[in-house]
């Protein structure tokens, strides 16, 4: 898996997660996350942004409504990093560091990797 394959799946990830959040949000106990919703809505439409402007939201969902921070997608938060890894104990970021590693090492002498093969092995989940 190379960075754009990786990219690309994390954006599938975020795409997703927004989904769930509008539909949330459009629900009578959501009300009062329309506009946070609203604005993870426009970084959607304008993934150019997401690097910069998605863990600033990400980190003001979470400490608003908690109750998102175990669905949210882990492998999201390792990717944009920055005040995203306040929601991640240091167990896991060691395991998406390992990972991370393992990913580059493959992409650098041209192996293929499977992220979400790799995750699940390292969980003990395979």
């Amino acid at each position: 898996m190379n960075d754009t394959d990786f990219h690309a799946e994390q954006m599938a990830l975020f795409e997703s997660f927004n989904q769930r959040l509008q539909d949330y949000a459009a629900s009578p106990e959501g009300a009062t996350l329309v506009e946070l919703a609203q604005q993870f809505d426009v970084l959607a439409a304008n993934m150019s942004q997401l690097m910069d402007e998605a863990p600033g939201l990400i980190y003001r969902l979470l400490t608003i409504a908690p109750q998102f921070a175990q669905e949210f997608p882990r492998d999201l938060l390792w990717y944009l990093g920055q005040e995203c890894l306040h929601f991640m104990p240091d167990e896991e970021i060691n395991l998406f560091t390992a990972l991370d590693d393992q990913r580059r090492a493959a992409d650098s002498s041209g192996q293929e990797f499977s992220w979400s093969e790799a995750r699940a092995a390292a969980k003990g989940l395979q």
